[in-house]
């Protein structure tokens, strides 16, 4: 692929994230039964509509592998885009592996049911756990670069990001903050800070 493809590969940085968002928000409201003070946004991949959700996680973690390496070329560094990549791979898996049914969702499923953990579902679980992972560690990697470039006012930002990310993760495990809320947020972070990172390397 020549060279004057990185800008292009970037902006799919950018585009997984608003394509993420549009779905997201879509499928929030057309869902019934879906309530995001509950249930991870994970469960809309579950039942007759389900494909929407898997085709969005799919699509936007390939189009982040294509950003990973548009962030390679363009910052000459290894461990950020390799991060990054597997932040793309953590959500292609995502969609490939359905999270498991509960609280209510989809629809048939009884309201007190808690998520059965069948080896599917732990595969969704892990996919989950190496993207979120690996992108607040880039967090941090490039906050680093950041600071060693001198851009201190970035590095700041990129540092607060990676920090709310798992505060966030960890209010919505304890109940803290609704469980379903407080993930969208955490995603939603990562994808702003995946996007303001690639527009940086353009």
């Amino acid at each position: 692929m020549a060279r004057t493809d990185t800008p292009r590969l970037l902006a799919a940085g950018v585009a997984a994230g608003i394509l993420f968002f549009a779905v997201t928000l879509v499928e929030i409201f057309a869902r019934p039964g879906f309530d995001i003070a509950r249930h991870a946004i994970s469960v809309l991949s579950l039942g007759p509509r389900g494909w929407v959700m898997k085709a969005a996680f799919i699509v936007s973690g390939l189009l982040v592998l294509a950003c990973a390496l548009g962030l390679r070329r363009a910052a000459g560094r290894i461990a950020g885009p390799v991060l990054v990549a597997l932040y793309g791979a953590g959500l292609v898996l995502a969609g490939l592996f359905d999270a498991p049914p509960g609280l209510g969702f989809p629809p048939g499923t009884a309201a007190d049911q808690q998520p059965v953990m069948t080896i599917e579902a732990i595969v969704h679980s892990i996919a989950f756990m190496l993207a979120f992972g690996s992108l607040i560690i880039a967090c941090f990697v490039f906050a680093f670069a950041m600071w060693r470039g001198a851009s201190r006012g970035a590095a700041m930002l990129s540092t607060l990001a990676g920090l709310a990310m798992p505060v966030l993760i960890q209010l919505g495990m304890a109940g803290t903050v609704a469980t379903g809320v407080a993930f969208y947020l955490a995603a939603m972070l990562a994808w702003v800070w995946l996007g303001w990172i690639a527009l940086r390397h353009r």
